[in-house]
């Protein structure tokens, strides 16, 4: 069974319910670095820009990013729990994988994968760069926060025998294509905004820029 099934089934409401309590009181207005990212893309923008997180949670996120930001959001994940929550916030979320995303072409300026594609099955992430690049506008961008390492590295998933966390330099599903250049990369520790040693608490904020190739 793939790592995606086990997410669709059981594992990703497992995981709602795991981390529900402790982030409620998070202020994204300070404490995410994600959230940082999008202000930043959002003050040179004039117009409106439309948001999609692969990995959404219950919304919280997004929920922020509309109220604050006065973006269009929407939002995927494999927990139907989680979905319910965000649809119960004012999120339009829908269940399901980053493989196979149920949206338009083009249709999103800003694509957030939020601590997610450390989960996916590694043979899944052609298919997942694939779809983001079809759901993100030209000239669009990719958010992207998950585990680091310069080289692949495969751990044991601590929640679920079987499923495997894999830690990567994921801005390589992108910055080697010429559409696409990777504008800003922060390796911090898990947890704190603070610079570490510790390869093992290793994480990755990471901005891209998607434009047409011609426009160099």
């Amino acid at each position: 069974m793939k790592q995606k099934d086990v997410f669709l089934g059981s594992e990703g409401d497992a995981w709602f319910a795991r981390n529900h309590a402790g982030i409620q009181n998070k202020d994204f207005s300070t404490q995410d670095q994600i959230a940082a990212q999008i202000q930043a893309i959002a003050r040179d923008s004039r117009a409106p820009l439309s948001v999609l997180e692969i990995g959404c949670g219950e919304g919280l996120r997004l929920a922020w990013i509309k109220n604050t930001l006065h973006m269009t959001v929407a939002g995927i994940d494999p927990s139907a729990k989680a979905v319910e929550a965000a649809s119960r916030r004012g999120v339009p979320a829908v269940q399901g994988t980053a493989d196979a995303l149920p949206f338009a072409d083009g249709q999103f300026d800003i694509v957030i994968f939020g601590f997610c594609l450390y989960l996916c099955d590694v043979d899944d992430l052609f298919r997942i760069a694939g779809e983001a690049h079809r759901v993100l506008k030209r000239s669009g961008w990719i958010v992207i926060q998950d585990f680091y390492s310069p080289a692949p590295v495969r751990r044991p998933y601590h929640h679920k025998p079987g499923i495997f966390s894999h830690k990567m330099d994921y801005k390589r599903l992108f910055d080697w294509h010429p559409d696409y250049t990777c504008l800003a990369s922060s390796v911090q520790h898990h947890g704190s905004d603070h610079f570490t040693d510790d390869r093992s608490e290793w994480v990755a904020t990471t901005v891209i820029r998607k434009s047409p190739a011609s426009d160099d």
